[in-house]
């Protein structure tokens, strides 16, 4: 967990599941197509879009993203208790800061430390609808985020497709609309924290999967030819460009590899069994009522 709190310094330069939660992971990669519109409007509606771009493969020398993928990260802490050091925090970006020259520092030489492709959705407000947690025995867990960017620190930013490279500001702006699932699989169940009392995993998922899905603003006051209105929809999947290279990046004491932990308290949807014996029960009132009735 101490790798999450130190990044996000880094990086700060209705439902069935229990919530609150907190997550930390960032060993998953994203694809999808980005599509351009000229107001919001038809951005909504899919109508007179200007263009569709698919996120592509980047090179950085010999070095190459996984095929037409970016590595990402997902930082979400809603509400999580002090024992977790954060609260109403939702972050879902490109994970462009590992390295295999740390040397020269984070994100060095990194083919995913490129405008192309990246993302990042930085909410530090409550803003978000953000629920998920554990189910499935402690097995499954779900996170979902919903709302537009209530960022106060202009920290938005999404590929300006079909661009090639270019500065930070030119993808610069807000998300109007921005909705996210993720729903990991382990193969054991989660442990508990006999100090938190919540359940927690801090291995890689077994299985992944999920989506990013929204419209971003691109207001860019340092290339006004990009404004406009970019329809983005990225699925997820294991595995990242970081881990198959043994990547790392340093908070300046410690060095980190691409990792997970997953917290919650208890899962509380109800698992197969336990839906099983509610049909049971149910059929048996069922049936109680029609005597009854007879």
């Amino acid at each position: 967990m101490k790798q999450y709190l130190a990044l996000a310094a880094l990086l700060g330069s209705g439902s069935l599941w229990a919530s609150p939660l907190f997550v930390g992971y960032d060993n998953f990669n994203y694809s999808g197509t980005v599509t351009r519109y000229a107001t919001l409007a038809d951005a909504q509606n899919g109508i007179n879009a200007i263009g569709t771009t698919s996120i592509a493969t980047a090179t950085n020398d010999t070095r190459s993203t996984l095929t037409n993928a970016r590595d990402g990260n997902l930082w979400v802490a809603s509400g999580a208790s002090v024992a977790y050091g954060a609260s109403d925090l939702s972050y879902f970006s490109t994970a462009w800061y590992y390295t295999t020259f740390p040397v020269n520092g984070n994100g060095w030489g990194n083919p995913n430390n490129t405008n192309t492709g990246f993302v990042q959705y930085y909410d530090e407000s409550a803003a978000p609808v953000v629920t998920g947690g554990w189910s499935n025995g402690n097995q499954r867990f779900t996170v979902d985020i919903a709302g537009g960017n209530g960022d106060t620190g202009n920290n938005a930013r999404l590929w300006a497709a079909p661009q090639i490279g270019g500065p930070s500001g030119d993808t610069a702006g807000t998300f109007r609309e921005f909705h996210l699932n993720m729903v990991a699989d382990f193969a054991a169940a989660a442990t508990l924290n006999g100090v938190t009392g919540w359940y927690e995993a801090a291995v890689d998922p077994t299985a992944l999967a999920g989506s990013a899905k929204g419209i971003f603003q691109n207001d860019s006051t340092t290339n006004a030819a990009n404004q406009g209105f970019y329809a983005f929809d990225f699925s997820f999947a294991l595995g990242s460009w970081a881990a198959q290279q043994s990547a790392t990046w340093s908070d300046g004491t410690n060095t980190y590899s691409p990792s997970a932990f997953f917290a919650a308290p208890a899962g509380a949807a109800p698992e197969p069994a336990s839906l099983a014996l509610v049909g049971l029960a149910l059929a048996g009132l069922a049936a109680l009522s029609r005597r009854r009735a007879g």
